[in-house]
């Protein structure tokens, strides 16, 4: 029989526990992935704010709650542990969960530092650590995704001509999603530039153009609006993928003869591909789960990379 694992979840605000409920048809939190989890069993979160703890267990049931993640890690014996808490105490819980001999898995949500001179602090023991550890780029994860990867490299689509995306939150903040998504379908990232950007807080918005290890394209982050976006559009010598919806609507286009122009060629719409995010958290944890801690290690040092490229760049701009 397999063993059932105790769970704790840092940080039970919104991706903790409070952006979705046991109803929702989504499987958007930390908590609703455990509770969806057979192997797995909650028993603690860490939680400072007295409002999301009420919540969190009006939502999700009694478990036991700590302010620290020292208190969690001295009083429980938990198997794994998600990160959710604000990105400027990642450094500190990953540290603490480092050391907790019987934690076996974590999964830290994005991104996994806040600066580059964290990510110098805590690399070397993250990728030395013989746990499994995952940083919750959540579309890597997603087993449409990982097909459509492997249908491109394939070259089921033939030859990757151009990719040009759209998103908000900056370049870190949510950037970080496009560039993993680019990295897994066209290879390593070769290069990030800055063409027009400007400086946030502790990002960057703007535009940059990019150089995978088979592609090339432009990437938009937009800060002006007060609503989300994410999406792709990505054209092959053989068609055009449209990704929309923040990656939930999967649209694909065949190159095929125009009926109207004799020896020209059109793209027909070929199908589409709905609600394939809908149970991204569930997707994260499951693979956190069943893959091995070698391929779980290769994702783990394909996202640090991807970090670095990003604080690089916002250093550069920094000094100019």
């Amino acid at each position: 029989m397999q063993k059932t694992l105790n769970a704790a979840i840092v940080g039970a605000g919104s991706i903790g526990g409070l952006i979705d409920t046991p109803k929702s048809v989504n499987i958007a939190s930390h908590a609703h992935a455990y509770a969806k989890e057979n192997t797995c069993s909650l028993k603690a979160i860490c939680e400072v704010d007295k409002n999301n703890r009420d919540e969190f267990i009006k939502r999700w049931g009694k478990v036991n709650t700590y302010a620290s993640t020292q208190e969690l890690v001295n009083s429980e014996s938990i198997d794994i542990l998600s990160i959710a808490s604000p990105t400027k105490y990642h450094l500190q819980n990953l540290q603490e969960a480092l050391q907790m001999s019987g934690i076996s898995h974590i999964l830290c949500e994005k991104p996994l530092v806040l600066t580059q001179k964290e990510l110098t602090q805590i690399k070397e023991e993250l990728l030395k650590s013989d746990k499994k550890i995952l940083i919750n780029i959540i579309r890597r994860y997603n087993p449409i995704f990982i097909d459509l990867a492997k249908q491109i490299k394939k070259n089921g689509f033939g030859k990757v001509l151009s990719f040009h995306g759209n998103f908000t939150k900056g370049l870190l903040h949510n950037g970080i999603h496009m560039l993993e998504l680019l990295n897994h379908l066209f290879g390593k990232t070769c290069k990030l530039k800055s063409l027009n950007v400007k400086q946030l807080e502790d990002d960057l918005s703007g535009e940059f153009y990019i150089e995978c290890e088979n592609a090339k394209g432009s990437l938009v982050c937009i800060e002006s609006i007060d609503y989300s976006l994410f999406e792709l559009d990505i054209v092959f010598e053989n068609g055009k993928i449209q990704i929309s919806d923040g990656g939930d609507t999967i649209s694909i286009y065949k190159k095929v003869p125009s009926v109207v122009y004799e020896g020209y060629f059109t793209l027909k719409h070929s199908r589409t591909l709905k609600d394939v995010m809908q149970k991204y958290a569930s997707d994260s944890l499951n693979f956190l789960l069943n893959e091995n801690h070698l391929k779980c290690k290769e994702i783990l040092k394909e996202h640090i990379k991807i970090h670095e490229i990003i604080f690089e760049t916002i250093k550069k701009e920094r000094q100019l």
